[in-house]
């Protein structure tokens, strides 16, 4: 996100565009036509303010971001082979047997982090994956799941998900973990600065990877 962290970084690197993967302003929709109404949010506020004061730009690059590098560098990033399927979105891995257990280990230690939330039954055998990367493990997008459920995946590793989405799955009967959506884009959008650096060689690229937001306590 263009969020303030990013805004500061641009502006201590000296950099005068953002290219940023989300929405830049809440609330989270499209080409919103009321977007005037929620100026005066805190958030929207301090984006906006922030980027006037220093005279930034920011550049939205989601889908063809997602297709380009962001859910193949996922599946890198979690030590997962070629996809068996590659249509679209959707993404399908198959792997070698391993319990969901066994499988969130692996999981937790390639993304680097101490804890995972996960569904199901954590002793089951699985032995193919699917993964709904960045925001597509939510319920707003429970459709592109259910779509991913008809590859017959015994598994799902997502990026973020919430309670709803986890109830969905649960009643699927399809374990899902869950790692964070920043945590499953940052891996492509890594791989794109050094993309952009390379295509564009006398303009200095700042990578700004975005961990988890929350913590365990």
């Amino acid at each position: 996100m263009a969020g303030v962290d990013a805004i500061q970084t641009a502006v201590d690197s000296h950099c005068n565009l953002i290219v940023a993967h989300e929405e830049l302003q809440f609330p989270y929709t499209f080409r919103d036509p009321a977007l005037h109404r929620h100026m005066s949010w805190p958030v929207n506020h301090a984006r906006f303010s922030g980027l006037a004061k220093h005279d930034l730009s920011v550049y939205r690059a989601h889908g063809q971001l997602d297709r380009f590098c962001i859910l193949d560098a996922f599946g890198e990033k979690l030590g997962l082979p070629e996809p068996v399927v590659r249509e679209g979105y959707f993404r399908v891995y198959d792997i070698e047997p391993v319990t969901v257990r066994e499988l969130a280990a692996r999981v937790k230690e390639r993304v680097e982090m101490r804890w995972l939330r996960v569904s199901g039954d954590l002793d089951r055998t699985v032995r193919r994956v699917g993964a709904p990367w960045g925001g597509l493990g939510l319920s707003v997008n429970v459709s592109f799941i259910n779509g991913l459920l008809a590859y017959d995946p015994d598994v799902l590793v997502a990026g973020e998900c919430d309670e709803y989405a986890f109830r969905f799955t649960q009643d699927a009967d399809i374990p899902m973990i869950e790692t964070g959506h920043s945590v499953s884009e940052n891996p492509g959008l890594a791989r794109f600065a050094t993309i952009l650096q390379a295509q564009f060689a006398d303009v200095p690229v700042v990578y700004l990877g975005q961990p988890c937001p929350w913590q365990t306590v």
